[in-house]
């Protein structure tokens, strides 16, 4: 049953290509390949005429497909080659040759893989599977249709892969496992849909399969939905077959009377259409039918017809047949001698059917071996490419990645050197600068010395000069000459003790300080020296400590006089950085080994990044202010006695304060009955500077207002941390306002809270709240931001200045400064209160609306807060303003008419213009400095051509 559906699939496909239309075309394909010159179109040509010729005539579809591919290599085209090859390989396996078009569609496969051309290796996979299938080398023909339904469903050519899993069917049928092949088959009509007329063909193989399997009716039923598909169609050959099935399918239930329907049609439809050979099936068919009915006449009257088509295609296997269903006929009608005869001759062509089907199947065998073997030798090929590709890829990463390698090295031992190169001569730079900084710390040291050297003799002169004018004259002062005399001595002193410290210092450096050792009752002394800071701890209420964790007889060898050094400057700064209430302690301790004295306080500690280097000399932190930052010298005295002593220190901080710790030898002495306890202690001199330090601390924080006896004149208030200084200030303005005093920025704040102030002079490094925190908050309080505020400060660098100036600050001073200097500018700043309504009567029309009046009148007051700064521009217009320079340029144009430019020169002129009403100038460089300009003679022509009158004339009058 399965040859007769091959040959009747083959049969139809052979009906469609020898159509009436099929020599035309041909024909035609042959006409065009005589003109056609393009080798892409010419290779179209020959393909499609290879393909047409597959089945008709083999040897001509070979010779074209030959053709197609030579053209190809011509077109260096991937894609068109592969499509020579399937063509060639097609043909070959349509018509047994060779080795069924395998290796020609493998190399098809090669070029749509090195193409990846998703179809073409869809197509590959199905055609090799067709191959395989011819051949029956059926697990090769599984896997290849199973690669090809995967691609087709991946790439959405869904219908394409149900063709593809209905040749899979038939395949699982061939090898007698129909239940597989049902499901490739119903999963192939799931896709295409029982409407199809792709579904026919799988509706003809799902009744042979049911057939197989023993349900009768579904395979009946199924055959008749082919047969009913195929009616849509209108095409009466294709229904031959089906017929055909249907009938032996109602043969195998006994159901005679609709085989022989079944049986006939099918019979009517071959002779109508002349079939032929296939025609065979049907008179078989017919021939059991009725030989099963016991009608044997008629069974041997379609035997013999079938006897007669076989022979004339000389077809064995058809005849042998033939003649087996004749020779049953004869034997129903009792011609046993004639059915013997029959029965012979279907043996005889049986064993030579036997016989040639052995050698063929030994044919087929040796091809299938040799085929396999071809195929294993290209798969070892194959591997062996694979790994002499890997080895070369593998050889290829070796070479570059030593190449690399090679070049890193190179590269790291370029950029070893230059950095060994660059590392030597920054250490040669270092050693450089190590050895220049070292001979700047050196000249320093000398300058220092040298200077303080020179100072002695003048402070000496000085405080001698001093000491006569208060033995002899002191009585007879007033209380203002008084305080200015001891102010003198009083810093003179400190200037002497000073330079002192910085002669130790350089002496210390140079070796020229020889220790006088004594054997020293460590504990009470040191009791002695804690002691005599007890007033000047009371000053500010803080608790001074000492305890001792050693034996009061407790000796140590070291030189009184520089011990009193080292333990003053620590005690004297423990208290200075301590606040009110705070506590200092001092521990003693000893061990085996050394003698320990801890001095640690309570107050805001050491930064830690200035830890490193406070014992360094000159060094001050950055953190201290200018009430307590010294010059740098102490500490650095401190640490050059200490290890002259052969001892060490070190100092640690953190929230609760800092502690400086020293540490001596120390071991059990003979000497003790020997040991003392000096009586000298530091010198007055010490003494008094110490204690004036925490009075005028004292002070700073209680410092009165002071009022000049006059309630009309207007209120200065004067903010310095410096007393003598504070005090100088005082008498230098008491005689014109009124003067009120604070220490710091926190007291001045309070001050102006009672008090109405008309001007803040204010200093900068101040302690509890400085005067750049002063600024700030004044700037804030929209009640005290109105106040002028002057800056008098030592440190003033022009960023300060112009930082200070940008927050609010009418004026900064250096210091020293001039008194006159500092009158006038005092006397500048309070006179730019005037009436500005009288100013910009002429700045802008009196229909002015309200807003641009607030505009300019906004204007005008920059302007006079700044009319003396040569610098003012119309970019601070535009700051104040919060706009754009063109939009405040273009505002004031239509207000005023005026440019920015010409707006701040009319408001100086008219500023000048009252201020000279009501007050004198005695140059025409003093009125030029009142309104920012520099030059006297540039001043003198504007002024003249601004109001037509020279400027001598106004200062004559």
């Amino acid at each position: 049953m399965f040859k007769k559906i091959i040959l009747t699939l083959c049969f139809f496909t052979a009906t469609f290509l020898l159509s009436a239309q099929v020599r035309p075309f041909l024909d035609s394909l042959k006409n065009d390949l005589q003109v056609v010159t393009d080798d892409s179109l010419r290779f179209r040509v020959l393909d499609e005429l290879a393909w047409t010729y597959r089945r008709m005539d083999a040897d001509s579809a070979l010779m074209y497909g030959k053709m197609a591919i030579e053209q190809v290599e011509k077109l260096k085209d991937d894609r068109l080659t592969a499509i020579a090859f399937s063509t060639n390989g097609v043909i070959k396996m349509q018509n047994n040759i060779a080795d069924f078009g395998i290796g020609d569609l493998r190399k098809s496969l090669y070029f749509n893989l090195k193409a990846n051309d998703q179809r073409g290796i869809s197509s590959n996979y199905n055609n090799l599977g067709n191959a395989y299938e011819s051949m029956g080398v059926y697990d090769s023909a599984i896997t290849y249709y199973g690669k090809s339904i995967q691609i087709k469903m991946e790439t959405g050519r869904e219908e394409s892969a149900a063709s593809t899993m209905s040749n899979l069917g038939l395949v699982y049928m061939k090898l007698e496992n129909a239940e597989k092949a049902m499901e490739y088959y119903q999963e192939a009509l799931a896709i295409v849909g029982e409407e199809s007329s792709r579904a026919n063909g799988i509706f003809n193989n799902m009744g042979i399969a049911y057939s197989k399997l023993g349900q009768s009716d579904k395979a009946r039923h199924y055959l008749q939905k082919a047969v009913s598909n195929l009616s849509s169609e209108g095409n009466e050959l294709r229904f031959a077959s089906t017929y055909g099935n249907i009938a032996e399918s109602f043969q195998d239930d006994k159901m005679y009377d609709s085989a022989l329907y079944y049986a006939h049609k099918s019979y009517d439809l071959k002779k109508k259409f002349g079939q032929g050979l296939t025609l065979t099936y049907a008179t078989i068919t017919l021939t059991k039918i009725y030989s099963e009915l016991g009608n044997h006449t008629k069974a041997k009257e379609y035997a013999t017809e079938a006897v007669s088509i076989a022979e004339q295609y000389d077809n064995p296997e058809r005849l042998s047949e033939a003649i087996w269903f004749l020779g049953v006929a004869e034997a129903g009608l009792k011609n046993f001698e004639t059915a013997a005869k029959l029965f012979q001759e279907y043996t005889e062509i049986r064993e030579k059917i036997t016989s040639e089907a052995i050698l063929q199947a030994a044919e087929d065998a040796e091809a299938k071996f040799q085929n396999e073997l071809k195929e294993k030798e290209n798969q070892i090929l194959r591997e062996e490419a694979i790994i002499q590709n890997q080895r070369i890829r593998t050889q290829t990463i070796m070479i570059i990645s030593a190449i690399v390698i090679v070049i890193l090295l190179l590269v790291i031992a370029f950029i070893l050197r230059n950095q060994l190169a660059l590392r030597k001569k920054l250490l040669q730079k270092i050693e450089a600068q190590s050895a220049k900084l070292k001979e700047l710390d050196q000249a320093k040291t000398r300058f220092f010395a040298n200077i303080s050297h020179d100072l002695r003799s003048p402070l000496t002169l000085i405080l001698g000069s001093l000491d006569k004018i208060t033995e002899r004259d002191y009585e007879i002062l007033d209380k203002e000459s008084k305080e200015l005399l001891d102010l003198g001595i009083k810093n003179g002193k400190r200037l002497l003790y000073l330079a002192d410290e910085i002669m130790d210092l350089t002496r210390l450096e140079e070796g020229k300080i020889n220790l006088d050792l004594q054997y020293v009752k460590i504990v009470p002394y040191l009791r002695l020296l804690t002691k005599m800071f007890s007033s000047a701890a009371d000053i500010k209420s803080i608790k001074l400590k000492f305890t001792s964790h050693a034996e009061d007889e407790t000796t140590l060898q070291i030189d009184p006089h520089q011990f009193e050094k080292i333990i003053y400057n620590l005690l004297s700064n423990a208290i200075k950085f301590t606040p009110p209430n705070g506590v200092v302690d001092v521990q003693l301790n000893t061990d085996k080994a050394y003698l320990e004295i801890a001095i640690s306080d309570s107050g805001p500690g050491i930064p830690a990044e200035s830890l490193d280097l406070i014992f360094d000399r000159y060094y001050q932190s950055a953190a201290a202010n200018a009430a307590q930052a010294g010059v740098g010298i102490g500490l650095a005295l401190v640490k050059e006695l200490v290890e002259l002593h052969g001892g060490s220190i070190k100092a640690a901080s953190g929230d609760n304060g800092s502690v400086f710790i020293i540490r001596f030898p120390f071991k059990k002495s003979d000497w003790v009955s020997k040991a003392i306890i000096p009586e000298r202690s530091l010198d007055v001199v010490t003494r008094n500077s110490l204690w004036m330090d925490l009075q005028e601390e004292k002070e700073r924080l209680q410092v009165p207002g002071i009022k000049n006896a006059d309630p009309d004149a207007k209120a200065v208030l004067i903010v310095e941390d410096h007393k003598e200084l504070r005090t100088y200030l005082q008498s230098i303005l008491n005689s014109e306002f009124r003067v009120f005093l604070a220490a710091n920025g926190a007291s001045a704040l309070e001050l102006l809270q009672a008090e109405k102030i008309d001007l803040i002079i204010t200093d900068l490094m101040m302690p509890y709240m400085d005067g750049f925190e002063l600024v700030d908050h004044l700037k804030k309080d929209k009640t005290l931001k109105k106040i002028p505020v002057m800056v008098v400060s030592a440190r003033t660098d022009k960023k300060e200045k112009l930082d200070l100036i940008s927050k609010g600050a009418e004026d900064v001073i250096s210091k020293p400064f001039d008194k006159e200097e500092l009158m006038l500018k005092i006397q500048n700043i309070m006179s730019r209160e005037w009436d500005s309504n009288k100013a910009l009567t002429k700045l802008y029309s009196e229909t002015a609306e309200e807003f641009e009046k607030n505009i300019m009148q906004k204007m005008e007051a920059l302007i006079i807060k700044r009319v003396d700064d040569p610098h003012l521009s119309v970019l601070d217009l535009a700051d104040e303003m919060a706009a754009s320079e063109r939009k405040v340029y273009r505002m004031i144009k239509k207000i005023s008419g005026l440019t920015p430019y010409e707006l701040i020169k009319e408001v100086r002129w008219q500023y000048l213009e009252n201020y000279l009403k009501d007050h004198k100038v005695q140059t025409a460089t003093e009125a030029a400095q009142l309104i920012g300009m520099n030059n006297a003679s540039s001043f003198a022509t504007q002024y003249e051509k601004r109001f037509g009158q020279p400027f001598k004339e106004v200062l004559s009058n």
